[in-house]
């Protein structure tokens, strides 16, 4: 491997480290290390599939201790605020499309398991919600370093 080669397999491996944990900040971050795009959105959308399917198709043990911690003699959770509001209204896609920019892979795919949604439905959709948020995020800074190149060079 060349030296720009190793160079270049870091910043992937980086931006995939931070993206699996923080979602929204490793877009601007693989930008700034001077990934391509294509690169950013690819990397970012596998971390987070990669945290989501952490949890959704392997944590059915993380699933029954979560349920019995929060249940404690209550026979069912029941969601309030912002989170019910969108779970009665959009359902598993909803929170597919909501956790990427709010709790997180990780959290989404626990509180999908809690609530006995599908794990492959919830993997499937945390990850389209994954790739959506990736493609506009990498798409909006993309266009405000543009916006911001032109207004600095006055045209």
């Amino acid at each position: 491997m060349t030296d720009g080669t190793v160079a270049e397999v870091v910043k992937v491996a980086s931006i995939f480290a931070l993206a699996f944990f923080s979602f929204w900040p490793a877009i601007p971050a693989g930008l700034a290390l001077g990934l391509a795009p294509l690169t950013v959105i690819a990397t970012t959308t596998l971390s987070y599939a990669a945290g989501a399917a952490l949890v959704a198709l392997f944590g059915g043990a993380v699933r029954e201790w979560v349920l019995r911690r929060l249940l404690r003699g209550r026979e069912r959770i029941v969601p309030s605020g912002w989170l019910d509001d969108m779970l009665r209204r959009y359902g598993l896609v909803g929170l597919g499309m909501a956790a990427p920019m709010t709790v997180g892979a990780q959290i989404g795919a626990v509180i999908g398991l809690t609530l006995d949604m599908p794990p492959r439905r919830l993997f499937l959709w945390l990850t389209v919600g994954a790739l959506a948020w990736s493609i506009l995020l990498t798409v909006g800074v993309l266009l405000g370093v543009l916006g911001t190149q032109a207004l600095v060079s006055g045209g």
